[in-house]
């Protein structure tokens, strides 16, 4: 695969607080219902999901909760993308997920028994079960993926960074590239874990930044010369940007913008051809670095900014992977999702929030951005099939 073969999206597979599947989850979206946040520490997936349901009964006691929502949302991904994998050879399959915290809940469950009970009963699975690898590793025995299986650990910018490998994999000869991220740190292990992914809740302006959720998204991506069904793709990867922020960034030094930039540059298109930016959501609308942001490179063009996470809590690197999906719905259906103003948020000055209301516009390029705790900034530019 060249560098000018495009990269396509072709299946989607979604687990959030508002919805499973793609469906469920675009139309909470776009209704922008914020009850299940009000006076909310926590969200969890719609109740509908049943674990058991969506993967075989002997891997239940083998697998964190994420594993399991991993290997739901792959399956739903591929059956979307109406793909055979039978077709593909092994070893041109790969599988790459974004993990920020792992199985925090098996954690906490089986060292709840070695305490209490000895450890006989503890489970043995419990040496792979919560580790970050765990969700790509399955998910690739599961589709019998005998390509690359990677795992990217760098926060909540996890779920971009994880899309931009499993593109790597495709421009090295590889045909099908099941991605994205998934988190779930609801447990008294992953809150302490996570402790510091999470901002203050702010007593007075509370939004879903200070908000636990769980979830995310799956993708699967093909060459566009290797998609001869007849299904339509959702959009094309184009362009890919990262940066690390180091513990004392030199003075007016973004990394975020340079992620954002580089991005950019990566897709070939100018900041004017961008028809909408996907925030980081860390603090109610913007905060100042993506405000900031949003200013330098889009200058005078009054670029059109959501953060449709803001229905969702922070996801850690599901987040991202969730985004991305969002970011391709928007694309299929010409509308942006809005954001949540929650708390009386006051609007942005000099920011063309989408706030409360989807708005229906032509749509080519959508920047998406993430930060990670720590440093990590990614920036995804995913664009329409030309």
């Amino acid at each position: 695969m060249t560098r000018s073969e495009r990269i396509i999206v072709t299946g989607l597979g979604v687990l959030s607080p508002t919805g499973l599947g793609h469906a469920d989850f675009w139309r909470a979206a776009l209704a922008c219902d914020t009850s299940r946040l009000t006076g909310a520490r926590q969200v969890t997936l719609a109740s509908s999901f049943e674990p058991g349901a969506h993967i075989p009964a002997h891997l239940l006691p083998q697998t964190a909760r994420v594993t399991q929502m991993t290997l739901a949302g792959t399956d739903w991904a591929l059956a979307d993308a109406e793909l055979e994998l039978s077709d593909v050879p092994a070893e041109g399959r790969s599988a790459v997920f974004a993990n920020a915290f792992g199985g925090t809940d098996y954690v906490g469950q089986e060292l709840r028994k070695l305490w209490t009970l000895g450890p006989g009963h503890v489970k043995p699975y419990l040496s792979y079960a919560w580790f970050y690898a765990a969700n790509s590793s399955q998910a690739s025995i599961r589709h019998d993926a005998h390509g690359p299986a990677w795992t990217l650990v760098s926060g909540q910018a996890g779920g971009l960074d994880a899309v931009a490998q499993a593109c790597r994999h495709l421009r090295r000869g590889g045909r099908v590239a099941m991605t994205g991220g998934f988190d779930s740190f609801l447990d008294p292990v992953g809150r302490e874990v996570a402790s510091g992914y999470l901002a203050d809740a702010d007593a007075r302006h509370p939004d879903a930044s200070s908000v636990v959720g769980e979830g995310g998204a799956a993708l699967v991506l093909e060459s566009h010369t290797a998609h001869p069904r007849p299904s339509t793709p959702y959009g094309q990867i184009k362009g890919y940007g990262t940066s690390f922020d180091p513990v004392a960034p030199r003075p007016g030094d973004s990394g975020l913008e340079r992620a954002a930039r580089a991005a950019l540059a990566d897709a070939r298109v100018d900041p004017a051809d961008i028809d909408v930016v996907f925030a980081g959501g860390s603090a109610p609308g913007l905060d100042d670095v993506e405000t900031a942001v949003v200013t330098e490179v889009f200058g005078g063009h009054a670029v059109p900014v959501t953060s449709p996470k803001t229905l969702t809590g922070t996801m850690g690197a599901g987040g991202a992977a969730l985004d991305v999906a969002t970011a391709l719905l928007a694309l299929h259906h010409q509308v942006i999702p809005p954001t949540a103003r929650l708390g009386g948020v006051p609007r942005q000055p000099g920011v063309d929030m989408v706030y409360d209301r989807p708005r229906e516009t032509r749509l080519s390029n959508v920047l998406v951005l993430a930060r990670g705790h720590g440093g990590h900034n990614s920036a995804l530019v995913v664009s329409a099939l030309d």
